[in-house]
């Protein structure tokens, strides 16, 4: 069963006025395995009782010393405004360990160029995966393309400048500001017209292949797919990860076939211990674990980062359209866990 990890802050980073990253001491016996991109889910305590929020991790891993996390505040935000105003070094934070598939594994012999998309808050995953490539893949190119309000909301603006110095023939960065306060790349938003054109200007540097990764929040992300499919690039070439915020949970009633008058018996199996609780009718899966003291992994509760996505052994579930499963991961039979209802009176599932 997933058990929480107890990590000190080492430091805690200015970025901009508004984000720092939180640098994290590694415990000897119980280090938090990452890849390049994924985020960290931490145990929080917030409207008056725990839950979980997931927060990209900026550092690298087999580079940097720290695990660091980077966190923007966002307005009305319960546990962002406390990390960003109220962190400092010596306090503890808890965690549920790292998350995600939107990863980078760099490959030594490659030759690939990296064009990466980010947007706000959205370069955090991308900043740990172009430090990646440009150390671990000495062979691969990387263009970022970074969208922002001005100069002072660049998050890691002097870091990618260093970075720049030191990779000077490996390391593009184009800056678009929709309110530019001095001389950039591009003014405006990253729209879809704004990605053919940036992809049109980057230079063609001798590469195996070219792969795209994204993050930024949910109208960026709808333009930079348009724009790459314009461009004629296919699917598989294109990694995503969206900031979107949650969608209010939908009611069963709005999910075809999950209107149930009976509770559903789930037998899970839990990292390999065998577990068992009732559904009730109107819980969704998760609801109903988390209730019975079960820790199942989980983070959004919205059904984008997948961290509590299941497998389905025997038994029906029915979630909403949008989800962060693609449609040959449903047909194998996984579902998630937050936005899953049972539609049968009994369940067998499991979790890696």
């Amino acid at each position: 069963m997933s058990k929480s990890t107890t990590l000190k802050v080492a430091s805690v980073e200015r970025e901009t006025d508004d984000a720092v990253t939180i640098h994290l001491k590694q415990p000897l016996l119980r280090r938090i395995q990452y890849a390049a991109g994924q985020y960290l889910t931490l145990e929080v305590d917030a409207d008056g009782g725990k839950g979980c929020r997931a927060y990209s991790i900026s550092s690298t891993p087999g580079l940097d010393k720290t695990l660091s996390i980077t966190v923007k505040r966002i307005a009305g935000g319960q546990v962002s405004n406390r990390l960003v105003q109220g962190l400092s070094a010596g306090d503890s934070l808890r965690t549920l360990g790292a998350h995600g598939r939107f990863v980078f594994s760099p490959q030594a012999g490659e030759r690939r160029h990296l064009v990466l998309f980010a947007a706000g808050s959205g370069i955090t995953p991308i900043f740990s995966i172009l430090k990646s490539a440009l150390h671990f893949e000495p062979g691969s190119r990387v263009s970022l393309v970074y969208g922002n309000r001005n100069t002072d909301s660049v998050i890691f603006r002097d870091k990618l400048e260093r970075l720049q110095a030191m990779f000077p023939e490996r390391l593009r960065v184009l800056h678009v500001l929709s309110r530019p306060d001095a001389p950039c790349d591009h003014s405006g938003r990253l729209t879809r017209e704004r990605v053919v054109e940036v992809l049109a200007a980057l230079p063609t540097w001798d590469a195996g292949r070219t792969e795209f990764y994204a993050c930024g929040p949910g109208g960026m992300m709808e333009e930079v797919t348009a724009g790459l499919a314009a461009c004629g690039v296919p699917a598989s070439a294109i990694h995503m990860e969206s900031f979107s915020p949650p969608k209010p949970a939908a009611a069963p009633a709005a999910i075809p076939g999950a209107q149930s008058a009976t509770s559903t018996r789930v037998h899970l199996d839990l990292h390999g211990e065998p577990v068992e609780f009732t559904v009730a009718p109107g819980q969704t899966l998760l609801e109903a674990a988390l209730a019975s003291g079960l820790q199942p992994p989980f983070s959004c509760r919205s059904g984008f980062c997948t961290a509590c996505m299941c497998t389905r052994l025997s038994g029906e579930i029915r979630m909403r359209e949008e989800h962060g499963l693609s449609a040959a991961e449903v047909k194998q039979g996984h579902a998630l866990m937050c936005i899953g209802y049972p539609i049968s009176e009994e369940l067998r599932l499991r979790i890696e």
